[in-house]
């Protein structure tokens, strides 16, 4: 008997293998569409918005974290609330919109306010445990059904006599007490034991938000931080009591995210989902149709050694996950505590400075910056040069697979290297526009708190303190938008 957890859009691809056919398969004829009058009708609205709210795009107060969005904290979260505005103004601007891409998908923002809203949804992302979030999030699940498990699973570690550690790594006895390793062994070792990998996959979500606060590691920053023996030793920890409050807030969560995916199914009973581990800088596999309407992302705001640890914050709790659970997972990724963050953009060095003239052909923001770099030592010359090159490769096959007049949408920040600002949001304008985008508008935002922490003691920047939305469209082709 199908079960309320197995309810989800039809074709609903999720297990980490990307499906660029499944995106021809949405193919459909869009009207003709009056181009400069639609990208004058959406920055009018956006900017109206503002008028009638003034610091309107901060969400100062008004960001919430709910519905799904709030099972596990993942480092700089894009604001549901933000996403959702920009999508409400481009559907009625524009009503032939049906389809959202996310090639920085994150823990699935974008996601589920696209699929709310009745659109489908195409995502992926570079980390694992990412996308493992967003999986679950595209998930609609039965809280009665979760109740049940969760009882099941804190009977299980009850009746565990177990003194067998159920993980080994490089370092585990300096990021996990002994008591805490030993408890996060038995609820391990109880999830494993559920039958269904939808159900594992969700409570796999509340251990790895459980073991982000039980850990040894400061949770004041998303980079790996060792609290000091005595500070370890002082620690009051209940491991089993963490995960159960976690995970009866995380079913709250899961109830309300199911009536929201099941809102957007009642709009759009095609509505497809695609959450896929992939590298934003490959090439689409095969002949894809261009058939993508938005594009709604947040690429990193540079290297994440250094601004933003998005592979780090995910390594311990990839090392008690069952890999088989997790799309796309691989060992070498957990090599050590950089792996994931090394194959992201600007993880490799070598030959940067090679791409450097090829770039100041495309974009004179990036020429800009590279002349201040110049007398400052040639790592940051390289670390600047590496990750506009990866970027600029990523537009390559991201734009790909956006249909004629695709809306685009970047939430961009802009950090600095040894001191110099780095004009990120001129250098992707840039980089879109010598692909024949067009420039619909920019929106400024305040980060309310300076809450995007970097990388711990990054003497470049700390706080992210305002980001901007970048609103451009992609270049008309032949087909009949």
């Amino acid at each position: 008997m199908e079960s309320a957890m197995d309810r989800q859009p039809a074709s609903n691809v999720t297990e980490g293998e990307a499906k660029d056919e499944d995106a021809t398969r949405t193919a459909r004829k869009p009207s003709m569409r009056a181009t400069p009058k639609l990208e004058q009708e959406l920055a009018s609205k956006l900017r109206a918005r503002a008028d009638a709210t003034p610091e309107f795009w901060s969400f100062s107060g008004r960001s919430r974290r709910e519905a799904g969005h709030g099972i596990f904290a993942y480092p700089a979260m894009m604001v549901p609330q933000l996403q959702g505005a920009l999508l409400e103004d481009v559907q009625a601007v524009d009503p032939a919109v049906s389809a959202v891409m996310d090639p920085f998908m994150g823990s699935g923002t974008v996601m589920l306010e696209s699929v709310s809203r009745g659109l489908s949804f195409y995502g992926a992302d570079i980390n694992p445990l990412a996308v493992l979030l967003a999986t679950v999030k595209s998930k609609v699940y039965d809280p009665k059904q979760l109740s049940i498990v969760r009882q099941r699973i804190a009977s299980r570690v009850t009746e565990d006599s177990s003194d067998e550690i159920a993980v080994e790594f490089h370092n585990r006895d300096k990021w996990f007490r002994s008591d805490v390793a030993l408890s996060l062994s038995k609820l391990k070792r109880a999830i494993s034991a559920e039958r269904r990998k939808v159900v594992r996959q969700a409570f796999w979500v509340a251990m790895a938000e459980t073991i982000r606060l039980v850990s040894n590691s400061r949770t004041s920053t998303v980079k790996l931080h060792s609290y000091s023996a005595d500070e370890i030793d002082a620690r009051q920890i209940d491991t089993i009591g963490t995960f159960l409050r976690i995970s009866a807030a995380q079913i709250e969560q899961l109830k309300d995210q199911a009536d929201a995916l099941s809102r957007g199914l009642s709009n759009n009973p095609d509505l497809k989902i695609v959450c896929s581990v992939g590298d934003a800088r490959s090439a689409p596999s095969g002949k894809v149709r261009k058939t993508v309407d938005i594009l709604m992302t947040s690429p990193p705001y540079g290297d994440n050694v250094t601004t933003v640890t998005y592979g780090q914050h995910s390594y311990l709790p990839l090392q008690w996950i069952d890999t088989a659970d997790v799309p796309g997972m691989r060992p070498e990724l957990l090599e050590n505590t950089r792996s994931i963050d090394s194959i992201s953009l600007g993880g490799k060095l070598k030959g940067a400075l090679g791409w450097a003239d090829e770039l100041q052909g495309k974009s004179p923001a990036f020429t800009y910056c590279l002349e201040q770099l110049r007398s400052h030592p040639t790592n940051a010359q390289s670390r600047f040069v590496g990750f506009v090159r990866d970027l600029d490769d990523s537009l390559d096959a991201i734009t790909a697979h956006l249909g004629s007049n695709a809306w685009m949408f970047w939430t961009l920040g802009e950090r600095k290297i040894s001191g110099i600002s780095v004009p990120t949001v001129a250098i992707v304008r840039d980089l879109l526009a010598s692909r024949g985008a067009r420039h619909v508008e920019t929106l400024e935002r305040k980060i309310p708190g300076g809450s995007k922490r970097m990388a711990f003691r990054n003497a470049s920047v700390e706080t992210m303190n305002s980001e901007s939305v970048l609103v451009m469209r992609a270049p008309c082709n032949d087909d009949p938008r």
